[in-house]
């Protein structure tokens, strides 16, 4: 059992922290690469994206650091972190994933030829789906807030945090929150605005359009679609195992093998709110251009060279991606 601990404490260690070290310093070159552009709808989203990834990385990831690889648990002895830790860190993974979702819809609208479509495509549009996403998943995670509790051990003394809600609210949490709204309507979305993005840029025929959307908003989507998709689904789907299985006996074997993959499957989790800067330098090159001028300390805006260009309204709305 010793030797278990110890895996998984050094698992959490050495996969972690790259992650959570990697993530957070991505997620903030995103908003210093992006931030001038904030007035495209597109951006806007993602930036919305990369400040409230941070936080889930500090309230979810980091505070897991520091629990198994240090056995510094403030949720444990503290009932004010114990509470907003569970709550903010819920409602972050629903933001998060909210927003990219958005920002998906947005690309698809952007790519429709049909202008009444474009048109949807707006600031102001954005701020709003961006502030109720925000009220409607702090809303959500209320009851978290309300019964988050420490609760001691009786067999070994050690405390710990956890929600001891009603049992409505624990069903709607097992058969809907998680898997629906953490796994099934997220990948959904994703998948179907993704294919359906493809298929509109596939059909424009100016080579300009095909080379500004097909090659920097497409590839982008594409790649954050199967990421997304791998590192939330295990989680989701061993989780409810988890809960399922729980009156189950079970070999002293079959515990410690589902130990490590819950916290394999954790760690993956986290790569999906970890890993968009690396998406965005991979498939926008002028992304790329723009974080190597920041790297370089340059202060030309690429971006917005390219945006005054003289194309169709459906390129110029999102050239910095």
């Amino acid at each position: 059992m010793s030797s278990n601990t110890e895996l998984i404490r050094s698992m959490t260690l050495y996969g972690g922290f790259p992650i959570y070290i990697c993530g957070t310093i991505g997620n903030l070159l995103n908003i210093r690469c992006l931030w001038r552009n904030r007035h495209n709808p597109c951006v806007f989203i993602i930036l919305s994206s990369s400040i409230i990834n941070c936080i889930v990385l500090f309230y979810g990831l980091f505070t897991r650091i520091l629990s198994v690889g240090f056995n510094l648990d403030w949720s444990s002895t503290n009932l004010i972190w114990c509470k907003t830790r569970v709550a903010f860190s819920q409602a972050g993974y629903f933001m998060s994933l909210t927003c990219v979702c958005l920002a998906s819809i947005d690309r698809f609208l952007i790519s429709c030829r049909q202008e009444k479509y474009r048109n949807l495509s707006r600031l102001s549009f954005s701020r709003w789906a961006v502030f109720l996403t925000i009220i409607f998943w702090l809303i959500h995670s209320l009851p978290e807030l309300i019964y988050g509790i420490i609760i001691k051990n009786p067999y070994t003394g050690l405390t710990f945090c956890s929600v001891i809600s009603p049992q409505a609210h624990m069903n709607y949490r097992l058969y809907v929150s998680l898997p629906i709204y953490l796994g099934l309507l997220p990948s959904t979305i994703l998948i179907i605005t993704g294919l359906m993005t493809y298929r509109n840029t596939n059909k424009l025929q100016i080579t300009r359009q095909r080379e500004i959307i097909q090659k920097q908003l497409t590839k982008m989507m594409l790649i954050q679609i199967p990421i997304i998709i791998c590192s939330t689904l295990p989680y989701v789907i061993f989780t409810e195992y988890t809960v399922f299985s729980a009156t189950i006996i079970k070999t002293s074997n079959q515990r410690i093998i589902e130990n490590i993959i819950t916290n394999i499957v954790t760690l993956l989790f986290y790569m999906s709110f970890a890993c968009s800067f690396f998406v965005f330098f991979i498939s926008s090159n002028s992304f790329r251009q723009e974080a190597k001028l920041f790297f370089l300390c340059h202060r030309t805006n690429l971006f917005r060279n390219i945006q005054i260009q003289p194309h169709p309204l459906s390129t110029i709305r999102d050239t910095t991606l």
